[in-house]
């Protein structure tokens, strides 16, 4: 990819909301209706939230543990959950349960089991949906860091990426990790998290290197970006949404193609 891509910081609010549960948001997505949604992992409810950080809805479920929000290619919610590696989809009108897969149940998981045997709070921490090969991709904090592709149907792992130096993943003499993704369609590129890190990298899967490395410290405004866990791209890739942890913030940053 010949462009450059820059990130010009646009706004930032607070989301968190104690009374309805909302406190430490773990996952960011964006519907396929342009509305923001957002998990936490320690409760059983998803959210739907305005880009001012206010509450417009939320969904009763059965899990906690969730550390990543997508919606698939017919429109339902996606989580992971980090402590059984499983994937779960929910209805996104109810929060019913419409199936949910252990990551050791899908045809070839032998080649990462090892990989899965004591992740120490390093499981599953992203899931996005690339729409351009009806993918979901699920990714692994650390110890490695891996890109796992599974099929839309959740039957196989179609490819598994392990994300290290060689790739362009550093974290400047701290340890590598990851807490979120999203796929850029309009770019066929990924949005990559670090919170050790600080930074948001793009990395495209058909060269199998990052392209870019946007760093979330101390910007010219003096801010930086906090426990980052979740990040999503609105559907013109002219928007990128950022929110924290444990500042519970919602940071949007315009797209600056160069």
């Amino acid at each position: 990819m010949s462009t450059i891509l820059k990130l010009e910081l646009e706004s930032r609010c607070s989301i968190k909301n104690k009374k309805a549960g909302l406190s430490e948001p773990s996952g960011l997505a964006l519907a396929p209706d342009g509305s923001l949604w957002t998990v936490c992992d320690e409760n059983r409810r998803l959210f739907r939230i305005d880009f001012a950080g206010q509450i417009q809805e939320s969904l009763e479920i059965g899990n906690r543990g969730l550390e990543g929000i997508a919606f698939d290619a017919e429109g339902q919610i996606c989580v992971v959950d980090e402590d059984v590696s499983k994937i779960i989809v929910y209805d996104c009108q109810t929060g019913k349960e419409i199936l949910n897969r252990r990551l050791q149940d899908l045809e070839g998981f032998a080649s990462i089991a090892a990989h899965f045997e004591e992740i120490d709070g390093n499981g599953l921490e992203g899931i996005t949906f690339d729409t351009m090969h009806n993918e979901l991709l699920l990714l692994k904090e650390a110890d490695p860091g891996l890109l796992i592709a599974v099929s839309a149907d959740l039957e196989r792992i179609t490819s598994v990426e392990i994300l290290d130096e060689q790739k362009g993943f550093t974290a400047e003499g701290k340890k590598m990790d990851f807490s979120g993704m999203c796929f850029d369609a309009k770019r066929d590129l990924l949005w990559i998290l670090s919170e050790e890190a600080r930074c948001v990298f793009t990395f495209d899967r058909r060269q199998s290197r990052v392209v870019q490395r946007h760093s979330l410290k101390k910007n010219q405004q003096g801010r930086s970006i906090r426990y980052a866990e979740g990040i999503a791209v609105d559907k013109n890739s002219e928007r990128l949404y950022v929110v924290s942890d444990d500042d519970a913030k919602l940071t949007v940053f315009r797209i600056v193609e160069c």
